[in-house]
This record gives structure tokens, C-alpha cells and sequence, in this order.
């Protein structure tokens, strides 16, 4: 029977474990941690980002990421300064928001900051 308990509590803690672990962009690299639940990260289509005057304006649209579901029904609009962007691993843009649409991390392109 302590065999039993004992896989058991080994396979809870490898399933915990993996949990923790960021979850993959399209182009199979991991997004930070501390950006995302595993949902928070996507890809954005370029159209989607504007540089401006120190930094870049994200317009994102009902359904167009997966913390803003078309349920919403307005558009999110995000004004992320320069300091604020990461240059982006694959060279396309990537946004992590929560649920509220706050800013949790933005992924550049080399080049666009």
C-alpha cells in the first residue's frame, strides 16, 4: 500500500511540476513564466501594432487573443512604451495579457524598438 501512496504522490508532484512551466509560442519557444497561465501569451498580427512617439500602440480585437474572447465586444487598446518591450525570440510579435486586458509582457521584433 506505501508503494501505491508513494507513485501516487510522485506522479502528483511531475504533473505540479510540469504546470509550472510556461507554455510554447506557434514557433515552439517558451514564453516566460512570469508572463503567463499557460493562456495569457499569443501572437499578434503586425497590423494589430503601431510605433509611435516612445513606444508602440496594440489594438486588439474581440477574439483576437485568447483573454479577449469576442465576448468582450470592445476593442482593447494598449499603449506599451519601449521599456516595456522584450525583444521577441522569432522575429513576430507576441503579447501577454490577463484577463482584464492589463499588460503582463510584449514581445517585439529586432529592430522595431
Amino acid at each position: 500500500m506505501r508503494v501505491i501512496a508513494s507513485f501516487a504522490v510522485a506522479a502528483l508532484l511531475a504533473v505540479g511540476a510540469t504546470c509550472a512551466h510556461s507554455h510554447q509560442a506557434p514557433s515552439r519557444w517558451d514564453y516566460p513564466f512570469y508572463c503567463c497561465s499557460g493562456a495569457d501569451c499569443a501572437p499578434l498580427e503586425p497590423e494589430a501594432v503601431r510605433e509611435v512617439h516612445g513606444g508602440f500602440v496594440v489594438i486588439v480585437r474581440p477574439g483576437e487573443h485568447p483573454m479577449w474572447p469576442k465576448e468582450r465586444r470592445t476593442t482593447l487598446r494598449l499603449e506599451i512604451p519601449y521599456d516595456k518591450a522584450t525583444p521577441s525570440p522569432d522575429g513576430h510579435w507576441h503579447l501577454c495579457i490577463n484577463d482584464a486586458g492589463e499588460l503582463l509582457c510584449f514581445f517585439a521584433p529586432a529592430g522595431d524598438s
